[in-house]
């Protein structure tokens, strides 16, 4: 028997870590004996950015017309459907990785933004309860999409970008959807998650089937990201392991010593993304065959395939790239410098 929804334990509560906003919840959501009750209504929601409404977002709700049609959708404009990760919310301080990409993208051009906040259902610190949670968050945004392109929005516009949990979100709402006939454009996952995640079959992580293009940017290989691959085409940046280049220095200047281990370099997956939004070839890389690379030296690498990782990777690449990049940001090799 699960808890009252009304139960004070079921609470969502904000909290600085290391000056990180953090999701608490003091019970988990679910099915279990000792969580709340999940209201899918509630707990997984939809907010709308346009350049229209850059700062204040306009919530939509699944089936209901009306709120579409008074929002600023535009159907002529590319949609990126943005999934955060755990602990984390799609709103609150401008450093998190929703409001980053929500930035990025409204600053590159015109786009529809849409941060899914599914943060009740991925409080800390029940991360095996979030896991848990991930087919029901992803087959509630998959009938989100289908409500969205039932409407008339064109599929192929529609790009799913999904951070640690966030991406496995993805890729469960991927797979849903092509049940009932549709089959996403393109999903991107960043820095997927491993624990838990690890050994588990194809069709319960993100994986080359969930959409026609499926490209993985991995930078925490082996702690919190999982370094297999996973997609169509799957980058790994300083061979997608911890250190990130630059944590150490970044983290210890700012005194969050624990951050150097557990966060910097999982999150430098979104980092690097959002700055190849603004320049898609900011960051070339090298074609490898080989599946044991992270061990080879740089011969074992191909310079004839012209890739670049993030918002600029061609949907026909397939196989393993490698790269490098700088310490500090602008991080890619061919971003402009800062004047």
């Amino acid at each position: 028997m699960t808890l009252p929804s009304t139960s004070t334990l079921c609470r969502i509560f904000t909290f600085f870590f290391a000056g990180t906003p953090l999701i608490y919840s003091p019970a988990p959501r679910g099915s279990c004996d000792s969580c709340c009750p999940i209201r899918e209504v509630q707990d997984v929601k939809f907010f709308l950015y346009t350049n229209q409404n850059p700062r204040n977002p306009y919530q939509l709700y699944l089936k209901n017309d009306q709120r579409l049609q008074q929002s600023n959708l535009n159907k002529s404009h590319p949609l990126v459907i943005y999934l955060h990760g755990f602990s984390e919310s799609s709103s609150g301080d401008e450093q998190q990785s929703s409001q980053q990409i929500k930035d990025a993208f409204l600053k590159a051009g015109n786009y529809n933004v849409i941060l899914v906040d599914w943060s009740p259902l991925t409080a800390m610190p029940w991360y095996t309860n979030s896991v848990d949670n991930i087919p029901i968050a992803g087959r509630y945004i998959a009938r989100f999409l289908r409500y969205l392109i039932g409407t008339g929005f064109p599929k192929a516009q529609i790009h799913v970008i999904g951070f640690s949990l966030g991406a496995e979100v993805a890729g469960f709402a991927g797979q849903q959807i092509q049940e009932w006939g549709v089959v996403l454009s393109r999903i991107t996952g960043l820095d997927p998650a491993l624990p838990l995640f690890n050994g588990q079959s194809s069709n319960q992580r993100l994986g080359p089937t969930d959409a026609h293009f499926v490209d993985v940017i991995h930078t925490d290989g082996g702690v919190l990201g999982n370094p297999e691959p996973l997609g169509h085409a799957d980058f790994y940046p300083n061979n997608g392991v911890p250190l990130q280049p630059g944590c150490a220095r970044q983290e210890i200047a700012n005194n969050r010593w624990l951050n150097i281990i557990i966060g910097c370099s999982h999150q430098r997956a979104w980092q690097y993304f959002v700055e190849s939004v603004a320049s898609a070839e900011s960051f070339p890389s090298e074609s490898c065959e080989n599946s044991t690379k992270l061990f080879d030296n740089e011969e074992s690498c191909r310079t004839d395939v012209k890739a670049f990782m993030g918002m600029g990777a061609d949907k026909r690449l397939r196989g393993k790239f490698y790269l490098s990049t700088r310490e500090e940001s602008p991080f890619g090799k061919n971003a402009p410098r800062r004047a």
